[in-house]
């Protein structure tokens, strides 16, 4: 690796930490990697001041930055990908008869890209506006993407975030939030339960960047009213979103390429 370029440095040590489940210390980049210490040593102090990689307290290693996730997160805005992800939601909304989104983190909020009804009739619905940036604290996908987050850059988020209530079951203290995160990394997926919508409940589970990856680029929700089912219904499809996920996960990374 002495001849390859800086750039082509840096970008290997991102994707090595992008692939990785956990925080990887100097010693496992070095082998992971095969650059050369000084050369590695140069490259991770430049990352880190520019925020595409974080250093974690103590001897904890090193995760991938705010400014990485964004970079990962380019892909997701094409028309070809968007289009072909389109179909598999249409898919899912046959299969659940619910409203089904592709999300993604942007900020410090929930994007949506891509959302699917369903052509129940007479079916009542959510409406939302591709684009349409929703809290993270309180719906389904937000409390997934910070669940996910290395946690430094939680720590970051739950510094600067606005608890705001938009309902009775909106968690709208720190130490609630904490509380949900937890339980919501252990799970594997976010829970929507009256908290951003009276009467609409909602179910997120994760887009990996890798089959390899804890990062989460990307989440499918699914949606529903109170007045037509419930949140134990909402988890049946648990299993077929899922699917949709690896399929989804699937088209990001032959966008990559």
């Amino acid at each position: 690796m002495d001849s390859t370029p800086s750039a082509l440095r840096a970008l290997s040590i991102i994707e090595t930490l992008t692939s990785s489940t956990e925080p990887l210390t100097l010693t496992e980049l070095l082998r992971l990697s095969n650059i050369p210490k000084t050369s590695l040593l140069r490259n991770i102090s430049t990352l880190v001041q520019a925020g595409y990689i974080t250093r974690l307290p103590g001897q904890l290693g090193y995760t991938v930055g705010s400014r990485s996730l964004r970079l990962s997160m380019g892909a997701l805005r094409s028309s070809w990908f968007l289009n072909a992800a389109r179909k598999t939601l249409k898919n899912l909304v046959h299969s659940t008869s619910e409203a089904c989104n592709l999300t993604m983190l942007a900020e410090d909020s929930v994007q949506y890209l891509v959302r699917e009804d369903s052509n129940a009739p007479w079916s009542l619905r959510l409406h939302v506006q591709p684009n349409a940036p929703v809290p993270l604290h309180c719906t389904a996908s937000g409390k997934l993407f910070l669940a996910y987050l290395p946690y430094v850059e939680q720590k970051k988020y739950l510094s600067r975030l606005t608890l705001s209530a938009y309902g009775d079951k909106s968690i709208s203290d720190i130490a609630g939030l904490k509380a949900e995160l937890e339980n919501t990394r252990r799970q594997g997926f976010g829970v929507d339960n009256e908290e951003f919508v009276t009467g609409m409940i909602a179910i997120a589970v994760p887009i990996f960047a890798s089959t390899q990856s804890s990062q989460v680029t990307a989440a499918i929700a699914c949606h529903a009213v109170t007045a037509r089912t419930d949140l134990k219904k909402l988890l049946s499809y648990r299993s077929l979103m899922s699917q949709a996920a690896a399929e989804i996960a699937n088209l990001l990374a032959t966008s990559s390429h």
